[in-house]
């Protein structure tokens, strides 16, 4: 916010005439263009290994129901926002009519400009099928962790950022 206070600063504070700032005010709005796409710049992600991390928790908690160890797959910023006990009470909400047998994760759409990639999760069992949606949180380290799930009908309506785009080989659970 600094580096923007001080370029509008430059730009309303020359003293100059108004022909000769025109010039000035242009060259600063260009510079705080590229000061702006700087900041929004996408990281590379390892949608291969978030995919395995997503099936890793999947497997834990939606086929296994193995809660306690499905909290330690998760980011320190889910933990803050989830305790133990209302992730097992989330996910066995979002389960009413039975848990899936197999998960697969089909698709992974990054998100610009954050550390943190959507993975998408196909579930089955012998009578339904379920989706998710895992946001996959890069922990600087090359590894990733799972930030939050949900159904994956969550935010349908708004226009993506990036395409989803499938795995090359769709990763499941055991």
């Amino acid at each position: 916010m600094t580096v923007l206070r001080l370029l509008v600063t430059l730009c309303f504070s020359n003293k100059r005439s108004r022909k000769s700032s025109l010039p000035t005010t242009a060259l600063i709005a260009l510079a705080m263009t590229v000061v702006l796409m700087s900041c929004a710049d996408s990281m590379k992600h390892d949608e291969e290994l978030a995919g395995k991390r997503a099936i890793e928790f999947a497997q834990a908690v939606f086929v296994d129901r193995n809660f306690e160890k499905g909290y330690d797959l998760l980011s320190d910023g889910g933990k803050r926002h989830l305790s133990r006990e209302k992730l097992k009470e989330t996910v066995t909400r979002m389960h009413p009519r039975g848990f899936p047998d197999k998960v697969t994760a089909k698709e992974f759409q990054p998100m610009p400009g954050e550390k943190a990639i959507w993975i998408y999760l196909a579930g089955q069992n012998a009578d339904d099928q379920f989706g998710y949606r895992l946001t996959m949180e890069a922990n600087g380290k090359g590894d990733y962790k799972v930030l939050t799930f949900d159904s994956g009908g969550v935010g349908r309506m708004f226009s993506p950022l990036s395409e989803k785009k499938p795995f090359n080989t769709p990763i499941s659970t055991k």
